[in-house]
């Protein structure tokens, strides 16, 4: 194992670089340590102003738990090539293979990264004889370029560039009414794996970003969605159609969306009763990040009001449900 020495600011400053742009966020050196676990082994050496010695496996373990607190990998630390091949395949990988063939295969595979890091014109001869040494074995192939892909993507060892344009700034779920700009997308899915890993940060996020959220999740779920503007909306945050309405027709939910430390309280629910009947939508939906009152809920019910409610650990599941955590910043790197 190699080692790293350079003073404790530049270790900070590298950390965040590696941890970002391995996880598609513009990171200051704030937010690295913010994410941080409060009792890393690494913690008080890297808030020193000390010069810092560490072994580069070390190093690289830091990257790995910053990228699991950004949500951007489903455990922390950092695998080698042949754990993210064994977890893939499962407990099936010994009845594919002896325990120093899967040795092998993980050398030449490092080999290739390495060459193909740099850019080797060596490089497609060695992914030909690691393609003959994985042929016949089902799924194997498969699986170990997703493990490449991952150690390529995620591992500070290998350089990773990735454009400024194509970085989002972690601050902006928490400051920022800006939605992405595709239509296709009405919020980032580096944020929801963000908010996958950090659940408790989701009553801290702009309430545009909570609209934005929401319309994702119905998206996903199979509705069209019509996100309002925010402000001046009338107080309806979206419309929801079932695939294949007429156009023109109501909407068949109308939602009112309260990030909100508060319990949402009845005035909520008979605005939001007020506008199914202007509209002549079937149902009505309060989403918050906290829960109904207990008056509201019992106006729902002595009313028979056809209005539901998401509360927080609804939308968490929501998250979870949506959270894909090499998404967002992994593509097809090899192939």
């Amino acid at each position: 194992m190699g080692h790293i020495i350079m003073p404790a600011f530049a270790f900070r400053s590298a950390l965040s670089e590696d941890s970002g742009v391995r996880s598609g966020f513009a990171l200051s050196e704030a937010d690295m340590l913010a994410h941080l676990p409060a009792n890393h082994h690494l913690r008080e050496r890297l808030i020193s102003d000390e010069v810092l010695r560490l072994g580069s496996d070390d190093y690289a373990e830091a990257v790995g738990d910053l990228l699991f607190a950004l949500g951007a990998t489903p455990k922390p630390g950092m695998p080698t090539l042949g754990m993210r091949l064994m977890a893939l395949l499962g407990g099936d990988w010994r009845s594919q293979f002896a325990l120093d063939e899967l040795l092998t295969i993980e050398a030449v595979a490092n080999h290739y990264l390495r060459l193909r890091n740099q850019n080797d014109d060596e490089q497609a001869a060695i992914f030909a004889e690691l393609k003959a040494m994985v042929d016949g074995k089902a799924g194997v192939f498969d699986a170990l370029i997703e493990a490449m892909t991952h150690d390529l993507a995620f591992n500070p060892h290998f350089t990773r560039d990735v454009a400024n344009a194509d970085m989002v700034a972690l601050s902006a779920l928490f400051a920022s009414e800006q939605l992405p700009a595709d239509g296709a997308q009405y919020f980032d899915q580096r944020f929801i794996n963000y908010l996958g890993s950090q659940p408790d940060k989701l009553g801290d996020i702009h309430w545009r970003q909570f609209e934005g959220l929401t319309a994702e999740w119905f998206q996903r779920s199979g509705y069209d969605v019509e996100l309002g503007p925010g402000r001046n909306d009338g107080s309806v945050d979206l419309r929801l159609w079932h695939r294949g309405a007429q156009p023109g027709a109501p909407p068949a939910v109308i939602v009112q969306c309260k990030r909100q430390k508060q319990k949402v309280e009845r005035v909520v629910v008979k605005a939001l009763y007020a506008d199914m009947l202007e509209e002549r939508a079937g149902a009505g939906l309060v989403v918050t990040t906290s829960d109904i009152s207990p008056g509201a809920a019992k106006d729902v019910r002595a009313r028979a009001y056809p209005i539901t409610t998401a509360n927080r650990k609804q939308v968490q599941d929501w998250i979870q449900a949506m959270r894909k955590p090499h998404a967002g910043i992994v593509s097809d790197l090899i192939g």
